[in-house]
């Protein structure tokens, strides 16, 4: 587990060197579940890095809670396209304070070593990085485990993403 953090963190950090005009950066937070029906609470984390004004990529994770932290775990990387408008500008100027995501990638599972495609849809996301914040309110996304020949369906009621770099501070 601990190989598998730092190599991400070294890609994370790594992305950072070819940084483009639309290049942000955030962290996010939120709930998120993959298991049905689930027996405890789980939560997701991740990076969003911006490619350009309507496209990111994610790298995102899930995790068990409660009642046993950590013991079952899914991790993806997926590439999000704003459909209603730009997400950034890379300028003083916000993009689209209302807009849906749809999202493609990839994810792998560590309670079945399970992994295949995943196609998920964000019906409203609420902000921008100029604002330093953006809300992604009911993420639906099914997937298909290749190894295990099983339907994955994900759920998130909110995630919450807090930008570090591109916001309107980075304009002044």
């Amino acid at each position: 587990m601990k190989r598998v953090v730092l190599t991400l963190l070294l890609a994370l950090s790594l992305c950072s060197l070819p940084a483009a005009d639309y290049f942000d950066v955030s962290l996010s937070f939120g709930h998120s579940s993959y298991r049905w029906p689930e027996k405890g609470i789980s939560f997701s984390y991740g990076i969003n890095i911006g490619l350009s004004s309507r496209w990111e990529m994610n790298i995102w994770g899930i995790s068990e809670g409660v009642p046993h932290p950590f013991e079952s775990n899914m991790f993806g990387l997926d590439f999000s396209c704003s459909l209603l408008g730009p997400r950034s500008r890379a300028s003083k100027i916000a993009g689209t304070g209302l807009n849906m995501l749809l999202s493609i990638g990839g994810f792998y599972r560590t309670d079945n070593n399970g992994a295949g495609p995943i196609l998920s849809i964000t019906p409203l996301a609420v902000g921008s990085p100029i604002s330093g914040r953006r809300e992604r309110i009911l993420k639906t996304g099914v997937g298909y485990d290749a190894v295990n020949n099983e339907v994955v369906v994900i759920f998130s009621l909110i995630n919450l993403d807090f930008y570090v770099r591109g916001t309107y501070r980075d304009y002044i």
